[in-house]
């Protein structure tokens, strides 16, 4: 948990209670660009995209307008935009309560971007990490990619802020290296998040966990994961959400999506979308609610932002306190 006054997370709370009852979203990610310097398996973007350079007010006036708990800063590679501080500025600018949350490769990011984006208003710095040695490398096709994110971890760390997280796609060929990703977590002095790997980007069926083999094995690996944040190993996500990405993969589906309620996509057009694997553009959320998420059956996800945003409100507060104690 990045380190917020008292008075904010009361406020955050708030925003956020009241946002799932008035049907705002909880979660915004802004994908401020669909370009790539990475060649991730698991995704579909990393070719160049044409897309136009919105001017940090556009995103600033959706996030006026939407009034998220969260709002991740995301792409593509959002450091691609040279002009990254001035988007965070701007938005920061229109809102002060919600948790910003930059998602990078980390591959662009170095000490002082670190500190220009914490001035401009980032809360929190999310490391994309899948493996804990050098696959990581491969599998993004970034060089030294793991090593970079491994020492920068270390020397970020040491500044106190509390506010790098290690963030982990759970899928078949590093759900064994989980706990040893939790153990780098803690030896680099920051923060793990698990989330669950889906085919729809991909069509990449092998990276599921989805024979009784391996779904025994990663049963216990959850249980090892919870073992191990019980004895204060920095895993943050709850013991409910990992057990629930258990049940994504031994059913294949996770029914009840609540993409374009309570939580969208502001794209590089600044217009909407309903979620990273849907990517139709509306220009309002209303529109989006009647269009798309009032006939939406789709199940095939369990991503961090629906994991993160479609809890109800007594398992989003006791979710919170467990974070806020630690």
């Amino acid at each position: 948990m990045p380190n917020l006054s008292t008075s904010r997370k009361v406020k955050i709370a708030t925003r956020t209670f009241k946002n799932i009852l008035i049907g705002r979203p909880v979660t915004v990610s802004f994908e401020i660009t669909y370009n790539c310097n990475a060649r991730c398996e698991h995704c579909d973007l990393g070719d160049y995209i044409k897309e136009p350079r919105m001017k940090p007010e556009a995103f600033a006036d959706w996030i006026d307008k939407l009034k998220p708990g969260v709002a991740q800063i995301s792409g593509g590679e959002p450091l691609l935009r040279k002009d990254l501080p001035n988007i965070v500025s701007a938005m920061r600018q229109k809102d002060g309560i919600a948790v910003f949350v930059l998602t990078t490769n980390v591959s662009l990011m170095n000490e002082e971007k670190y500190h220009q984006l914490r001035e401009a208003g980032v809360d929190q710095f999310s490391f994309s990490l899948d493996y804990p040695d050098e696959r990581h490398n491969e599998f993004r096709h970034l060089k030294k990619n793991f090593e970079h994110i491994r020492d920068l971890s270390r020397r970020l760390a040491k500044l106190g802020n509390n506010d790098i997280v290690l963030a982990c796609v759970v899928q078949s060929d590093n759900m064994h290296d989980l706990p040893k990703i939790a153990e780098l977590a803690k030896e680099w002095g920051v923060t793990v998040n698990f989330s669950t790997y889906n085919c729809l980007r991909t069509g990449k069926e092998h990276y599921l966990v989805n024979t009784e083999e391996r779904l025994k094995e990663l049963r216990e690996i959850v249980d090892k994961l919870v073992l191990m944040q019980s004895n204060g190993h920095p895993i943050v996500t709850s013991e409910w959400t990992l057990r629930q990405m258990i049940t994504f993969f031994e059913t294949g589906e996770m029914p009840g999506c609540q993409a374009g309620n309570r939580f969208l996509i502001v794209n590089p057009w600044a217009k909407l979308t309903p979620c990273g694997m849907v990517r139709d553009r509306y220009e309002s959320q209303a529109r989006m609610k009647r269009t798309f998420t009032a006939g939406n059956k789709c199940a095939k996800c369990f991503t961090a932002i629906r994991a993160n945003s479609e809890k109800t409100p007594y398992r989003l507060l006791v979710d919170a306190l467990r974070v806020v104690r630690k």
